[in-house]
């Protein structure tokens, strides 16, 4: 009788962490689909317009993305110490929402002049002139998105971890009512192309931003009155938290870093192998972010049970976590497998370029559980505050594995775009194993606050 009443217990915890894992991370997926709908919507757009134009705004997306995923590191630096605040029942953690708006406002100034410098110079580095010029266009529009990029992230990591899902939502809402009309006007009726796809993703993005502030804003008032200084910038504080972060935006460079040079890569092979790339790569991203949104919720409730100084329940919310982006990979790789044709021709109506995407999905099939395993993974690290063993993971992952390998199939096999895609699956996948085995060795035993 003890014993099962041991096993009906541990059942029911398992349920309950389920159905909190799951109430924070469909909001939270929402959000990410919409900030990748965004984009995808900006590219769907610019396929009605030309292939070059196509081939511009989805190399300037992951320029973008290359950049900025500097910033955000920094900022998700302050998920474990926000996370692990609410969970120990500490006032501090108010505080710490808006030194995490602070190291989005910090780290925003350098990489908005670093994306300017990207984007004058693009005409010059060998590209195709008029993808170049187009790119150009698109990066120099985003510039000003990222701060309520940075900052939007920031305000999430106190919602997120007080369980205020409802805000995201409607963001998420609010972005893409803005972004699909503007984008129209913009790039078809105006005929802007790739600069008027990405004025509109800078206008969705600020809307975010909008929504999550007051959100905040009203989840503080409810906590009582602000305690003095605040929101006053605090340098140890900062500091701190870059200890965590700096990792983990080297982690987020390293990976997007490879997908960004692969991309680039790709744009000396020819416009078509880019847009196909591109086409690919947009319909992949959607399905990670719902393993990013995992992984986030996955961060928050480490984080939490870490806070509780709760073992069992440390280790049981980063593997259910892990099991049910495994159970989701499954299912979008089946889908990349059965209709690959059909899914690209939502983002172009070009056939060769569709054509083209097709070889690229199949692949796409291939690297969903090792990718959706490594996002998890790598947030429920995070929540432990272990963000040195992501950085380094991805480095030899993508750097010793991936990148290496997609070069010698690229161009020792001619297989082009296709031989990175590969090489890329092979140093997703090796990551996703080294992340996983990180954890579960880690969650063995308590594990200390940051």
């Amino acid at each position: 009788m003890q014993v099962e009443a041991q096993s009906d217990d541990r059942s029911g915890a398992v349920r309950q962490e389920l159905r909190a894992l799951f109430a924070l991370a469909t909001p939270l997926a929402i959000l990410q689909l919409a900030n990748s709908g965004v984009g995808a919507v900006g590219t769907a757009y610019a396929g009605r317009v030309s292939e070059a134009t196509q081939a511009a705004v989805g190399l300037g997306m992951t320029l973008f993305f290359g950049v900025t995923v500097i910033g955000l590191g920094l900022v998700l630096g302050f998920d474990p110490l926000v996370a692990q605040a609410v969970g120990a029942g500490e006032r501090r953690a108010r505080s710490l929402v808006w030194q995490a708006v602070w190291m989005a406002i910090v780290a925003g100034i350098p990489l908005a002049t670093i994306q300017t410098v990207i984007a004058l110079v693009l005409p010059y580095v060998g590209l195709d002139d008029a993808t170049a010029v187009l790119t150009r266009d698109y990066l120099l529009a985003r510039v000003p998105s990222i701060f309520p990029f940075l900052i939007g992230a920031a305000l999430r990591t106190y919602l997120q971890a007080h369980d205020r899902t409802r805000p995201l939502l409607v963001a998420a809402v609010v972005a893409n009512v803005i972004n699909v009309p503007v984008t129209h006007v913009a790039v078809i009726t105006l005929g802007w192309g790739a600069l008027g796809a990405g004025i509109a993703a800078s206008a969705a993005t600020f809307a975010m931003m909008i929504v999550e502030l007051l959100a905040v804003q009203q989840l503080l008032a409810e906590h009582g009155a602000p305690e003095p200084n605040e929101r006053r910038l605090d340098r140890a504080v900062l500091v701190r938290a870059a200890r965590v972060g700096f990792p983990l935006a080297m982690q987020l460079f390293a990976e997007v870093g490879a997908f960004t040079l692969a991309t680039v890569l790709i744009g000396y092979i020819g416009s078509r192998a880019l847009a196909a790339h591109n086409v690919a790569l947009q319909l992949a991203s959607l399905t990670f972010q719902v393993a990013l949104a995992l992984g986030a919720a996955a961060s928050v409730r480490v984080g939490l049970a870490i806070g509780r100084a709760d073992v069992v329940a440390t280790r049981r919310a980063g593997m259910l976590a892990i099991g049910a982006g495994v159970a989701f990979s499954l299912v979008a790789a089946a889908a990349f497998f059965v209709v690959p044709a059909e899914l690209a021709g939502i983002l172009t109506d070009e056939a060769g370029v569709i054509a083209a995407a097709v070889p690229l999905l199949y692949v796409a099939s291939a690297f969903q559980l090792g990718d959706g395993v490594q996002a998890i993974a790598a947030g429920a690290l995070r929540g432990a505050g272990d963000t040195r063993t992501t950085m380094f993971a991805n480095l030899a992952g993508h750097y010793l594995v991936g990148l290496p390998l997609g070069l010698v199939l690229a161009f020792a096999f001619d297989l082009g775009a296709l031989g990175f895609w590969w090489g890329l699956s092979a140093g997703l996948t090796s990551v996703g194993v080294l992340l996983a085995w990180r954890f579960w060795k880690l969650s063995a035993r308590a594990i200390a606050r940051v």
